[in-house]
């Protein structure tokens, strides 16, 4: 077997080649005693919640870990399995940093170095039960986006290329993938705006095709963003162009506030007596 360390995630598989008709309960006997491995050095771990609620079918092939602020996921997958580490101070996805790109770019200082010596542990756990552990080279800016080209199956490029060649493409795809907010046809280098919807921040970018309908945004900065293509779009006169403060009301109270905005006065001031108001 061998790991392989990418971003923050660790993968420990097998060639499809050297598998063999034993190797799914090996699988599955190692994932344990990795599991109990990092439990040993400090981690709570456990069943992941959202896995055992909705998929408790799955539920003995999927672990969740915890140890102050740093969090891992793991699973096991055909050929071997994988831990993926993630923290929920700072994250731009509203879902959470478990569903952020570029994950140990967000990581705070003192969680990053909680994260390292974590993988150093876990590092030489694998290697004295004789596994190779190979951490792959973090790129970024268009080299980053030119690897994810050549690594993802979808793509035609297999080798090394520069990104602005590609510049212009149209890309064959389900039409609701390719166009942006104003129903505006996307190519491969287009530049586009988007706006965080965590900050409010605009942004402006370079566009290319990521997968579905999720672009790439090389920002002038060279950082890469992953965003929606309805979020996309060419700057109008009527776009704000500074910074516009998230809403984040939740929509339990937006619908409570267009209730009582249709209730006269004298319905409100019966409701208020009716609940013991005495003004």
């Amino acid at each position: 077997m061998k790991a392989t360390i990418s971003d923050t995630t660790v993968s420990i598989h097998k060639k499809k080649s050297e598998l063999t008709e034993e190797f799914e309960q090996e699988n599955i006997d190692f994932f344990r005693k990795t599991m109990n491995f990092l439990g040993s050095i400090g981690f709570f771990v456990g069943d992941d919640k959202k896995i055992k609620k909705d998929y408790p079918i799955l539920n003995p092939k999927h672990r969740y870990g915890r140890y102050g602020d740093l969090e891992f996921k793991a699973e096991i997958y055909g050929i071997g399995f994988k831990v993926e580490f993630y923290q929920n101070v700072n994250y731009e996805n509203r879902c959470g940093g478990y569903y952020d790109f570029d994950k140990l770019k967000k990581i705070p200082y003192l969680i990053r170095l909680q994260f390292e010596l974590s993988i150093q542990k876990l590092s030489a756990f694998l290697n004295s039960k004789c596994i190779e552990v190979e951490r792959i080279k973090e790129y970024k800016g268009a080299d980053f986006i030119v690897h994810k080209y050549i690594d993802s199956g979808h793509k035609p490029q297999k080798e090394i290329f520069d990104l602005s060649k590609i510049d212009g493409e149209t890309v064959e795809n389900c039409f609701c993938n390719v166009i942006d907010r104003d129903k505006k046809l996307m190519k491969n280098g287009d530049v586009k705006y988007f706006r965080d919807d965590r900050s409010g921040y605009l942004y402006r970018g370079k566009v290319y095709h990521n997968i579905n309908n999720m672009w790439w945004v090389l920002l002038p900065c060279g950082t890469v963003r992953n965003i929606a293509a309805f979020e996309l779009f060419d700057l109008q006169e009527w776009d704000t162009r500074s910074r516009v403060a998230p809403d984040r009301m939740p929509n339990s109270y937006k619908l409570k506030k267009e209730q009582l905005s249709l209730c006269s006065m004298k319905e409100l001031t019966r409701e208020l007596k009716r609940r013991g108001w005495r003004g």
